[in-house]
């Protein structure tokens, strides 16, 4: 039992100043809007316009394990004592009527775009309005928990998506094979963040662009959260996830459906160097024999223990090469690790051995770009970011090297690497009812106007799709036949939408695609996987 959640609520997931502000809000609130938006990029900064978006994904998650979860007596009972003794003014009241007006579920609606939507950063993902008008000061209450669970899984997915790109174009200037795409950037992140928990979130938010992962905890939460089979499983055993779990793999199996990631059998440099550098050779031996003994096998081999580039030229090179070769006429493949040295440096002399040691082998593609066997491939998996695969891939191009060479690891760089910063994240009041008059609520700091302007939006949103692209509006401003896309997810303690994991991966290939590709004539609906 993780006890530090058992001892979290919708109540104490706030921040300190949170709690005293039911006393802030004009007498007569009655309902306070606010929405989640990303309001720059990073990477748009680093690689230009065409990466200004950012990638929808996580609330589902959020949802289930927060604000699905109802509050107890318990929870106002700690509460209560904690923030007395803590110096803020606690809203027992409030409290305890959602407590018996609602069981202890949240009296808020939630609307949100599709997960999985690739949109322009400054457009409203997500909309909060209380239900009850005794509540108006639930909305911002949950910010802080809100907040946490989108910017974070939205960021990574986001990264994953950028360097999907990033690759996805180099791949179509030099390579014949751009399906390779799916499992060329591997998740290596478990070990780099800051918490179990984080692990599971940013692993399941690279899976939504990616096949690869040594992140178990990602591909279990995929399907614990984005699965409509295992919550059927779970009504079954509501107090044994783990068995649920177990059903629901069972399933899979017995239907050939696949799980959502995969990885291959892969050294390290324990494995490597149990017996020393003399027994180095042996280990990489075990290895390829590894993949000589099973029909398209794939084994990734860390190989800079002790002297990387002799082993390059002198091992796979020479020693072993009629070995890997062999590997390869049964589709087995091996692939060559480099874990230390300058990233493009050190890839560029891999790639010059290679070149001697397996000229017979290496072939130019219908592009004039040179690739090596399918039974060899390069690994680069250290300290990587989408910059360093940038790098690397554009100085494999400049010497004529295919992109489809090369699959990459990312570690902190794909999970820790960011902030809320990185997409300016904020969820910001929009509207207020007081007394029965409506209001617009929004901020423009007059120091908030250089490169980075902390205006915010005003009234009640939607997200509208314009025919070619998405855009935020003020309701009362949507004109006959502009549909909101921002749809009921959550309503009083009710999950009103679900998705599966399959089929946001869906969404975010057809919107980035209409994203880097705006339709030449309008289309109405940017969610249909094929064009109306």
């Amino acid at each position: 039992m993780n006890i530090l959640a058992q001892l979290n609520s919708s109540i104490n997931e706030a921040d300190s100043y949170k709690v005293s502000h039911y006393r802030q809000y004009p007498e007569g609130t009655t309902h306070v809007s606010s929405y989640i938006e990303a309001r720059k990029s990073a990477y748009a900064k680093e690689f230009g316009e065409e990466y200004n978006y950012a990638l929808f994904f996580g609330l589902q998650a959020f949802i289930k394990d927060h604000l699905a979860v109802p509050i107890t007596q318990d929870d106002i009972d700690l509460a209560e004592l904690l923030f007395e003794a803590h110096g803020e003014p606690f809203n027992k009241e409030g409290w305890q009527y959602i407590l018996d007006t609602y069981e202890g579920r949240l009296p808020v609606e939630i609307r949100a775009l599709p997960e999985g939507t690739v949109a322009p950063v400054s457009n409203a993902m997500v909309e909060v309005i209380n239900t009850d008008s005794n509540c108006a000061w639930l909305t911002s209450y949950i910010e802080t928990a809100m907040l946490r669970g989108v910017w974070y899984t939205t960021t990574v997915a986001t990264q994953s998506r950028i360097s999907k790109d990033i690759i996805s174009g180099l791949l179509d200037e030099t390579s014949d094979h751009p399906e390779s795409i799916d499992f060329m950037l591997h998740d290596f992140g478990a070990r780099g963040v800051s918490s179990t928990e984080s692990a599971a979130l940013g692993g399941m938010s690279h899976l939504v662009s990616f096949l690869g992962t040594d992140t178990v905890s990602g591909m279990i939460a995929a399907m614990r959260y984005y699965d409509s089979e295992y919550e059927e499983f779970l009504t079954q055993t509501p107090d044994n996830p783990k068995r649920a779990m177990i059903k629901l793999l069972q399933k899979m199996k017995q239907d050939g459906r696949p799980v959502p990631a995969f990885s291959v059998e892969a050294s390290e440099h324990s494995t490597m160097t149990i017996k020393g550098p003399d027994g180095e050779i042996e280990q990489i031996k075990n290895m390829i024999e590894m993949a000589k003994a099973e029909p398209e096998k794939i084994v990734s081999i860390v190989s800079d223990s002790y002297d990387y580039f002799h082993a390059v030229g002198h091992l796979y090179g020479e020693k072993f090469k009629n070995d890997i070769l062999e590997a390869g006429k049964q589709g087995s493949r091996v692939v060559i690790r480099p874990d230390s040295g300058d990233p493009v440096a050190t890839t560029l002399q891999t790639f010059e051995i290679l070149a001697d040691k397996y000229a017979d082998e290496i072939t130019t593609n219908s592009k004039g770009y040179k690739t090596l066997p399918d039974c060899l491939r390069i690994l680069w998996g250290d300290g990587i970011d989408p910059t360093g695969v940038k790098d690397i891939l554009e100085a494999l191009k400049e010497k004529g090297w295919s992109a489809e060479n090369m699959v990459f690891g990312m570690g902190g760089g794909l999970l820790q690497k960011l902030n809320r910063d990185t997409l300016g994240f904020a969820m910001k009041a929009s509207y207020a009812k007081i007394n029965g008059k409506d209001y617009e609520v929004y901020k423009d700091p007059k120091t908030g106007k250089g490169a980075f302007n902390k205006k915010s939006k005003r009234g009640r949103l939607a997200t509208i799709w314009n025919g070619v692209a998405f855009q935020t509006k003020n309701i009362s401003d949507l004109k006959p036949g502009e549909k909101d896309l921002l749809g009921v997810v959550y309503r009083n303690g009710k999950i009103l939408r679900h998705q599966e994991f399959s089929q946001i991966r869906d969404i975010a290939n057809h919107t980035a695609n209409l994203y880097h590709n705006p339709p030449s004539q309008p289309i109405k609906d940017p969610f249909a996987l094929k064009a109306d």
